[in-house]
C-alpha cells in the first residue's frame, strides 16, 4: 500500500474529512511550532542578554503558555479525532466488504476461504487502527510541519539551511530501506496467520470425525508447528522494527548534532547572533522528529498496511453482471470451463447440461470442483475460460448478460452446512408444516413444535434436523434451480428415502435440480449424473 493510498478517499467518506483536519492540524501545529521558538527566544534574549526583569516579560510569558496549551490541545484533538474517525472508516470498509461479498461482487469467500476471509474482515481490519489513529495523522505533520519550519530556519540563517537539506532526506531513506524488509516480513507474518486460521478452522470444522477414528491428538504437533511459525515471524517483525528505530533515532540525533556545533562553533566566533542561534536551535528538533515519527508510526501500522491491499483488491472487483432478467429457466448448458487462483493450481469442470424437470446429480470425489460448479451457478465465482449459456421461454442468453441478483431470485440454495439466523422453525418455513413433512421432519419431534428456537449457540435441534429443516426452506421458496448440497447426509436411511421422493415430486413440478452428494442411494434416485475427474 501507497502511504497514502487514494482508494480510500473512495470507500471511505468520513476518510476524506478525516484528512482535512489532520491538514489543518498539522498547519496549525507548525504555525505554534514557529511562534513557539521565536517566544523562547525572545524571552532567554531578554531576561540574560538584555538583562530585564521577569515582570517585564510576563506579556511574553503569557504568550508562550497559551502557545504551549494550543500545541498540547492540539495533540489531545488529533489523538481524540483519529480514533474517532478510524473507528468510522474501518466501519466503512468492512461494510463494503461485506456489500461485495455477500452481493456476489467478489468471489473472495471462494478464493480465500472462510478462514482467512473472516480473519482480514477482523482481525485484518482492526489491523488498520494504528494506520489510521497514528500514521496517517503523522504523515500530514511530517509533510507540513518540517517544509514549513525548514523555511522559517533558512530565512534566520541560511547556512543552517543548507546542513538541514542536506541531512533531512537521510532520514526517509534510510526508513525506505528498512520499510522494505519490514513490509516483506510483516507479509509472511500475516499468511501464517491466514494458514493457522484456515488449519484451526478445518480442525473444528472436523473434530468429530477426529475424535471417532482417534486422530485428535495427532493434530496438536501440527497446529503447535504453525503456531511456532507465527511466533518466529512475528519476532522477525520485531527485531527488524527495533533495529530500525534505533537506526533513525541515530540518524535524527546527529543531524541535530551537527546543526548544534555549526551554531555552537558561529557563536564562539560571532558570525551569528544569539537570537538567530536560539530560534535555529529550538527548531531544528522540529524538522527531523517529525519525520522519525513517521518510520515509527509506520512499523505500529504495517499489520493493517500489509493487509490493505487485499481489502482494496476485494472492493475494487468488478464482477460480470449483465443487465437482462429472465422468467424462467429452462435449461443450463455449459462447455469446459475453468476457474484460476493465485498461487494455487486452476480448477477444470467438464461440459455439461441441466435440463428442467429432472433430477442432476453432481458427484465427484472431495476437491474435484463440486463446489466450484455451484458457486459458479450460484453467481459468486467468475470463470477463466468457457462459457454458459442460459435457456429460457424468451430465448438463449449468455450467462455474464443476466443481472446476477435477479438470477439468485430464481434459485433455491442449501448449503453443505446449514446455518440459520436467530428465529423459530415456523417462521422460516412461513408456518407452512406440509414442507416439513416433505423432508420427513416431524412436528412432534421438536421440542417446541412449530416455536422451536434455533440459530443460537446450543440449538435444541440435531445436525441431522437442522438439515432436514434447510431443505425445507430450500423447497418453500418458488424457483426454477434448486441446487442441493449433501441434502441426505446425517439423515437416516427412511428419511433418505422419502427426501428422494420428494426431489422427484419437485423435478416433475418443472424445476431444475441439481443434487451434489456421495450417498449412492440418492445418487441412483438421479435421472442425469455429473462426474467431475479428480485432479
Amino acid at each position: 500500500m501507497k502511504p497514502l493510498d487514494p482508494r480510500l478517499l473512495r470507500y471511505s467518506r468520513s476518510s476524506r474529512g478525516f484528512l482535512l483536519l489532520s491538514v489543518l492540524i498539522a498547519m496549525s501545529g507548525a504555525a505554534l511550532s514557529i511562534a513557539q521558538a521565536y517566544l523562547l527566544t525572545s524571552l532567554i534574549t531578554g531576561l540574560f542578554q538584555k538583562e530585564r526583569a521577569i515582570e517585564d516579560m510576563s506579556s511574553t510569558m503569557r504568550i508562550l503558555v497559551t502557545v504551549f496549551i494550543g500545541k498540547a490541545v492540539l495533540g489531545y484533538l488529533s489523538n481524540f479525532l483519529s480514533a474517532r474517525f478510524s473507528t468510522r472508516i474501518k466501519s466503512e470498509l468492512r461494510e463494503g466488504l461485506i456489500s461485495k461479498v455477500i452481493g456476489g461482487e467478489s468471489d473472495a469467500l471462494h478464493r480465500l476461504g472462510p478462514a482467512e476471509l473472516s480473519l482480514l474482515m477482523s482481525r485484518g481490519i482492526n489491523n488498520l487502527d494504528g494506520y489510521f489513529s497514528k500514521f496517517v495523522p503523522q504523515l500530514f505533520i511530517a509533510a507540513i510541519i518540517p517544509l514549513t519550519v525548514g523555511v522559517a530556519i533558512a530565512l534566520q540563517d541560511w547556512k543552517s539551511g543548507i546542513i538541514v537539506i542536506c541531512t533531512i532526506p537521510l532520514i526517509p531513506i534510510f526508513g525506505i530501506l528498512i520499510g522494505r524488509f519490514t513490509a516483506v516480513a510483516t507479509q509472511k507474518k500475516m499468511e501464517t496467520l491466514g494458514l493457522l486460521s484456515g488449519y484451526f478452522l478445518d480442525l473444528l470444522s472436523g473434530l468429530p470425525t477426529l475424535k471417532v477414528y482417534n486422530r485428535s491428538k495427532l493434530q496438536v504437533k501440527k497446529l503447535g508447528e504453525i503456531g511456532d511459525k507465527y511466533r518466529k515471524e512475528t519476532m522477525k517483525v520485531l527485531r527488524i522494527s527495533f533495529l530500525s528505530s534505533l537506526a533513525l533515532e541515530l540518524v535524527a540525533t546527529l543531524s541535530v548534532a551537527l546543526l548544534a556545533v555549526s551554531i555552537g562553533i558561529r557563536l564562539v566566533n560571532g558570525s551569528m547572533t544569539l537570537t538567530s542561534g536560539l530560534i535555529v536551535l529550538i527548531l531544528a528538533p522540529e524538522v527531523y522528529w517529525p519525520i522519525r515519527q513517521v518510520s515509527a508510526h509506520f512499523h505500529a501500522a504495517q499489520d493493517g498496511v500489509s493487509v490493505s491491499n487485499q481489502i482494496f483488491e476485494i472492493l475494487d472487483a468488478k464482477a460480470v453482471n449483465g443487465s437482462e432478467t429472465v422468467a424462467d429457466i429452462k435449461a443450463i448448458t455449459w462447455s469446459e470451463l475453468t476457474v484460476s487462483y493465485p498461487n494455487r493450481s486452476s480448477i477444470t469442470i467438464p461440459a455439461g447440461q441441466l435440463v428442467a424437470g429432472k433430477i442432476h446429480a453432481l458427484v465427484g470425489p472431495s476437491g474435484s470442483g463440486k463446489s466450484t460448479l455451484i458457486a459458479i451457478l450460484l453467481g459468486f465465482t467468475q470463470i477463466s475460460t468457457g462459457e454458459i449459456i442460459v435457456s429460457t421461454s424468451q430465448g438463449d442468453f449468455a450467462f455474464d448478460q443476466i443481472e446476477k441478483n435477479h438470477w439468485r431470485s430464481l434459485l433455491s440454495w442449501m448449503p453443505q452446512e446449514p446455518h440459520f439466523a436467530s428465529t423459530t422453525v415456523g417462521e422460516i418455513v412461513n408456518e407452512n408444516e406440509s414442507s416439513l413433512a416433505d423432508v420427513s421432519l416431524k412436528i412432534s419431534d421438536l421440542p417446541n413444535g412449530m416455536q422451536t428456537h434455533i440459530g443460537a449457540l446450543q440449538d435444541a435441534i440435531s445436525v441431522g434436523q437442522k438439515r432436514k429443516l434447510a431443505l425445507a426452506r430450500a423447497f418453500a421458496k418458488p424457483s426454477a434451480l434448486l441446487i442441493l448440497d449433501e441434502p441426505t447426509a446425517s439423515v437416516d436411511d427412511v428419511s433418505e428415502e422419502e427426501i428422494n421422493r420428494s426431489l422427484e415430486r419437485e423435478a416433475k413440478s418443472g424445476r431444475i435440480i441439481l443434487v451434489a452428494s456421495h450417498r449412492p442411494t440418492t445418487i441412483a434416485s438421479a435421472t442425469n449424473t455429473i462426474k467431475i475427474a479428480a485432479r
